[in-house]
């Protein structure tokens, strides 16, 4: 699964270990809910939980040694500064930061207002030809 995707790093973390790793697929986080045997009633408190494991299940490689679907293992023994070091990384590069949210706003405006948006770009809806415009 990792090799069809893009690796990112090394990252050097606090304790001088270097950790490569992938983005994150919806298929992550299905597989982490599962482990965690999460149901409707717990979903919630565990939520914090869940995305830490999916970013650690994105780690391919620590300090040279491939990382094969061990991310339990790993996300264990990980040092409590190594993981929010990584963690907040990780949630920069692919969470919902301040610029996603502003564009994720801009798009729900858009769509509110008829327009179809796409990505950075909007498009009015006229009806009968779509004219696109920069976002």
């Amino acid at each position: 699964m990792a090799n069809d995707k893009q690796i990112f790093g090394p990252l050097e973390l606090p304790s001088g270990k270097q950790i490569k790793f992938r983005e994150p697929v919806g298929m992550d986080r299905v597989s982490v809910v599962q482990m965690l045997k999460m149901g409707m009633d717990n979903i919630g408190s565990g939520a914090v939980l869940v995305d830490g494991y999916v970013a650690v299940k994105c780690i391919t490689e620590i300090d040279g040694n491939e990382i094969r679907d061990n991310y339990k293992n790993t996300y264990d023994s990980m040092k409590d500064e190594d993981l929010s070091f990584y963690q907040a990384v990780y949630s920069e590069m692919f969470g919902m930061n301040d610029d996603k949210k502003e564009q994720a706003k801009e798009a729900a405006k858009n769509l509110r207002s008829g327009q179809t948006s796409i990505g950075s770009f909007s498009a009015v809806n006229t009806g009968t030809q779509s004219t696109t415009t920069a976002g």
